[in-house]
């Protein structure tokens, strides 16, 4: 069932923010990976609504695919997209000299323009992004949680929330020590947690490790032990937004004091620029829930003094 609720994007064609929907694409096919040559504009575009490149890489080398990308939302009349509202496929492919479409869907193609899609795929690649399709890519990884906080002010945080209390399977494998003590994978790019952060309205709490010590500054033991209770990850999900990387990357090297040689990790509450709360992960599972609702508490006063 989806979680994600497409008519909080303005409808297209009519009032100030009728871009709002190819201004979406845009960010989401950049968060999957996609480079943007044409973005959204005004005035005619004969028939293309942006245009974006992948980049295959082989054993034969790198391969060059232009995508024509064609945006239709109808989530506010909930009807499918018709033949009629998507013409001339071929046509426009080619004018744009691209090598496949992209047709981005808030909705479902109708039966008919799926038959079209299938005929054209005998010569081009075609690639449909509904909306069930776009809100899982969306929700699988921390790229594209960047853009459903902003888009989605009102149904990500229900997602998040009920999320938590969803029964998933056992992993097959260990899972990577950061995602096995949080809810979800958290960010490893620190910009884009407070990006999140920011469309939430929530701080990001970062954690902080040497990649050069012989054990990460004991990354699985003190995250480990102070994520250890169920409340606390359901906390630090609901309230922050997560971030674990290394020194050697010059965002993590900046909120770490200059004194501290990161024999064990290091916690940072972070409010925009503001740095809330700053310490060592202290070992225990106790202790990491305590701190964690300080932390909260330490948030939700700082956010007070500034209104």
């Amino acid at each position: 069932m989806p979680v994600l609720d497409f008519t909080e994007i303005a409808p297209a064609h009519e009032g100030a923010q009728r871009d709002q929907f190819e201004l979406f694409a845009r960010d989401v096919l950049e968060a999957f990976g996609f480079e943007i040559l044409k973005g959204p504009d005004r005035g005619p575009d004969a028939g293309r609504d942006l245009i974006v490149r992948e980049r295959r890489t082989g054993v034969g080398g790198t391969t060059i695919l232009d995508w024509l990308v064609s945006c239709k939302h109808k989530a506010h009349s909930g009807n499918a997209v018709f033949e009629s509202d998507d013409r001339n496929l071929r046509d426009r492919i080619e004018t744009h000299n691209c090598q496949g479409i992209i047709a981005f869907y808030s909705t479902v193609p109708s039966s008919t323009l799926a038959t079209h899609f299938t005929s054209l795929e005998q010569k081009y690649p075609v690639l449909i992004l509904d909306a069930e399709r776009i809100e899982s890519q969306l929700l699988a990884g921390p790229k594209g949680r960047v853009v459903a906080a902003r888009y989605f002010p009102r149904s990500y945080p229900k997602w998040i929330a009920g999320s938590q209390y969803a029964q998933t399977p056992t992993p097959p494998r260990p899972l990577p020590i950061t995602d096995r003590f949080f809810m979800r994978v958290p960010h490893t790019n620190l910009a884009e947690a407070k990006a999140e952060a920011e469309a939430r309205g929530v701080p990001v709490l970062a954690v902080a490790y040497d990649p050069d010590h012989s054990s990460r500054s004991q990354l699985d033991y003190c995250l480990g032990c102070f994520m250890g209770w169920e409340t606390t990850k359901r906390l630090v999900d609901q309230h922050f937004v997560a971030a674990v990387g290394p020194i050697s990357d010059p965002d993590f090297r900046h909120i770490v004091p200059e004194d501290d040689p990161l024999e064990e990790c290091r916690l940072v509450i972070l409010d925009g620029n503001v740095t809330i709360r700053s310490e060592s992960v202290y070992a225990n599972s106790g202790e990491g829930r305590r701190r964690v609702l300080s932390a909260i508490e330490s948030a939700k006063s700082s956010r007070k003094d500034k209104l």
